[in-house]
């Protein structure tokens, strides 16, 4: 329970601090976006040892697209990444991730709030441009997808950081 105070009613009155409630759980949100007015980061440990396969698409018409595909097979996590079409300097490859690596990324890649994005984000005002996806596959066949052409979700260069620290850099 917080203590209440004529600072704290003054915060909360203001749009400052919103109280999470006085009975919290493990699966609570911790943060709240004063802007858009939605709670976020919630706990993802479980889902992310239920993750089977990643899929990232990022690129347009004109300049091909990236994809990389990250799958748990039977005794390794393999990751391929297929270059844009159009860009001879990038090659196509093929890695693998120790089971470590591996619970990093997914660490990593849900920190950027990804269970919380919107499904879709779309500017209407541009005809062509960039598109992208990611699709998050879990056992039992169950999926997580989220996609956009030419608008992009919260922490999307987070995003970015991410597939380069673990060695897609030439996805931009």
């Amino acid at each position: 329970m917080p203590a209440w105070s004529p600072e704290l009613e003054d915060e909360m009155a203001k749009g400052e601090v919103v109280l999470g409630g006085c009975c919290i759980t493990e699966c609570d949100p911790t943060h709240h976006c004063n802007e858009c007015k939605r709670d976020f980061d919630r706990p993802t440990y479980e889902m992310e040892m239920r993750v089977n396969q990643i899929y990232f698409s990022l690129g347009g018409f004109h300049e091909g697209y990236h994809n990389l595909t990250i799958m748990k097979k039977e005794f390794a996590i393999v990751a391929r990444y297929c270059p844009p079409y159009c860009n001879p300097e990038l090659v196509k490859y093929e890695k693998e991730f120790s089971f470590d690596e591996w619970m990093s990324f997914l660490q990593d890649l849900f920190r950027c709030y990804i269970i919380d994005w919107k499904q879709r984000y779309v500017d209407k005002n541009v005809l062509d441009g960039t598109q992208w996806e990611l699709t998050i596959e879990f056992d039992k066949g169950k999926k997580l997808r989220k996609y956009g052409s030419n608008d992009y979700p919260p922490h999307w260069k987070k995003l970015l950081a991410v597939f380069k620290k673990y060695g897609f850099g030439s996805i931009k």
